[in-house]
């Protein structure tokens, strides 16, 4: 893996295939922008084209059928077959703990019909096109556009055509694509290059911040944005997110695009007390006093570089109007000196505290100066746990090295089954922590299993479900399940036919919390156990969870797309989202993640405990 940005580029052109298996148009596009043609199809495998430094992966699809057309053959536009290829790259990408597409390039118009003799002569398998073909209100790419970006809304598009910007500027603007690249531009390889440094969803490359899943994937595009300016920046996250590797993610993103060698500075503000912060923070003038060497702050040592503030809610009230008094003046004055010193240095600050609550003694107009260039949100370990496999291997790797004569081991696969099946209160240094203690408590050993995993944190109630080969019945019956499902006619009878009157009014007053609770939870039973039937467990012997199949195992409906079946997701378990564990909870988190959070429901107020 050399970490380049996967591409995936959906046009009629350049996606296409040709009898004798040559793609000049295609290897000509990769020549320009230097892309390695990983498609794997055959005018792939009969170009002789060698990229020596490439830039990015491109993966090319005609968005058409069929792939191959000779004369006399029809092309047709494929909606769902394009989406199925973006899917592929995207949706099961992400369940595999794979890197996702990049971003997306799309063309704009299509050409469909019948490959004519002229048309074939002009451009062999191309069709001779319709009327309709070429009007920019029509444009297929548009419509594959809408369905993109209502299907994968986080996943980055942008235009690449050769049809006038003009035409369709607020079209595509609207539709969610994030730029436009005409393909004649000669400096379209720079344009592609900076929208992927703006746009696209990257790993790091250096390795330090381990992680494919989209939460990381989406902080990291916001580290990198954050770093195209000088602004503060703050950093929020659970204890153990990995705070300090994104402050200094940022100054080496900044350092490599500028190709400059800017300082990075840490300061840990608990250890600031206040009658010795000015001399730590300001540094102190030479000869202030007898015997008192002059000393440089650690501000003054940023100058011109970063400054990480960690824990900035532990700062005292004294160093935080100090600090504020700096973010104010752009000056220091060290102890003892006579004149301020001018300072040009970011602020990048970190917490896991909640500093808008009045109750954390953290001035507010100090905290809106220390985020006036951005928030970025770290995700907790609990909401990536596609990511624990890598970070497994990784943290394995670094403790086998660090303990003198420690064996290689493999990591089991009942071992990865433990490791997710926790929510790692403490995150990814909880992780990391588990797995040293691991390899130094049995360095002796090839093979690192369950027993060897001290996990400190008590979430045992996260138990890894069985293999769906061998779940039994009784398995899943647990205290949520309130009847097996062999019951569900007598359930759905006994509802319908339940009597209201008069005479047992007592009864079912105020009760209508109560049943819309009681439906909800019926509802969310049967979607827990369609998505433990449908795991997908090649993979991972823990299973990871299929939202669209458990939909249309749960729904019977063979033609449910994926969309409804997220949006089906959010209507069931949007009330119940305070209260949801397990599968459950990261069902709910796929589909706000892909279809956006639902707007709250209050539920009725409730009367029994059901």
């Amino acid at each position: 893996m050399d970490g380049l940005p996967r591409i995936l580029v959906i046009d009629d052109l350049f996606g296409r295939n040709t009898i004798n298996g040559v793609n000049k148009e295609r290897e000509n596009l990769c020549a320009h922008f230097l892309w390695r043609d990983l498609t794997g199809d055959v005018a792939a495998r009969s170009s002789k084209q060698k990229i020596v430094k490439p830039a990015a992966e491109a993966i090319f699809f005609r968005g058409q059928t069929p792939s191959v057309a000779n004369v006399d053959t029809v092309v047709e536009n494929d909606l769902a077959g394009t989406l199925a290829v973006v899917r592929s790259g995207w949706v099961e990408a992400f369940a595999k703990g794979e890197v996702p597409w990049a971003l997306i390039l799309l063309d704009l118009c299509f050409y469909t019909g019948k490959v004519t003799e002229e048309s074939n002569r002009r451009m062999q398998g191309m069709p001779e096109g319709h009327s309709g073909d070429d009007d920019f209100r029509t444009y297929f790419g548009l419509t594959l556009l809408d369905a993109i970006h209502k299907e994968f809304p986080d996943l980055p598009v942008m235009i690449l055509s050769s049809k006038p910007r003009e035409e369709v500027s607020l079209e595509f603007t609207r539709r969610g694509a994030v730029g436009f690249i005409d393909r004649a531009d000669l400096r379209g390889p720079e344009i592609l290059q900076d929208a992927l440094w703006h746009h696209g969803l990257l790993p790091d490359s250096s390795g330090r911040i381990v992680g494919n899943s989209l939460p990381v994937l989406l902080a990291l595009r916001e580290a990198r944005r954050s770093a195209r300016h000088r602004e503060n920046i703050l950093i929020r996250g659970e204890r153990g997110t990995g705070k300090e590797l994104f402050s200094q993610y940022i100054n080496s993103v900044a350092n490599d695009r500028e190709n400059a060698k800017r300082t990075f500075v840490t300061v840990n503000s608990a250890v600031l007390s206040s009658s010795m912060f000015a001399s730590e923070l300001f540094g102190i003038s030479p000869r202030t006093a007898t015997d008192v060497d002059g000393k440089i702050g650690l501000i003054e040592a940023a100058d011109g570089g970063d400054l990480f503030l960690d824990e900035i809610a532990d700062m005292p009230q004294e160093v935080q109007a100090a600090v504020l008094r700096v973010l104010q003046d752009r000056q220091i004055t060290p102890v003892g000196a006579r004149k301020p010193k001018d300072i040009n240095i970011r602020f990048i600050s970190a917490t896991n505290v909640d500093l808008e609550n009045s109750d954390s003694g953290f001035r507010s107009d100090l905290l809106d100066r220390l985020r006036f260039g951005g928030t970025i949100i770290l995700p907790p370990l609990r909401d990536r746990k596609t990511d624990i496999p890598i970070l497994a291997e990784v943290f394995v790797r670094i403790a086998e090295k660090n303990h003198k004569g420690a064996l290689k081991r493999e990591i089991t696969k009942d071992a990865i089954e433990k490791l997710m099946s926790y929510d790692w209160l403490g995150n990814v240094r909880e992780l990391q922590t588990c797995l040293f203690n691991a390899v130094n408590g049995n360095p002796d050993v090839e093979h690192l299993v369950p027993r060897h995993l001290v996990i400190t944190s008590q979430l045992d109630k996260n138990k890894i479900q069985a293999h769906a080969t061998n779940i039994k019945a009784e398995e899943i019956q647990t205290r949520d399940y309130i009847a097996p499902a062999t019951d569900l006619d007598k359930i759905l009878k006994m509802q319908v036919d339940v009597h209201f009157g008069m005479d047992n009014i007592m009864q079912w007053a105020g009760c209508l919390g109560d049943i819309e609770y009681a439906n909800l939870r019926l509802l969310a039973n049967c979607l827990k156990a369609a998505l433990i039937a449908t795991k997908d467990r090649t993979s991972n012997p823990a299973g990871i969870i299929q939202i669209h199949p458990a939909l249309k195992l749960m729904t019977g409906d063979s033609s449910l797309t994926a969309v409804e079946a997220y949006d089906i997701i959010k209507r069931i378990l949007g009330p119940l989202d305070n209260d949801l564990k397990d599968d459950l909870r990261d069902a709910y988190k796929q589909a706000t993640l892909q279809r956006g959070k639902p707007r709250k429901r209050r539920l009725l107020p409730r009367k029994r405990e059901v």
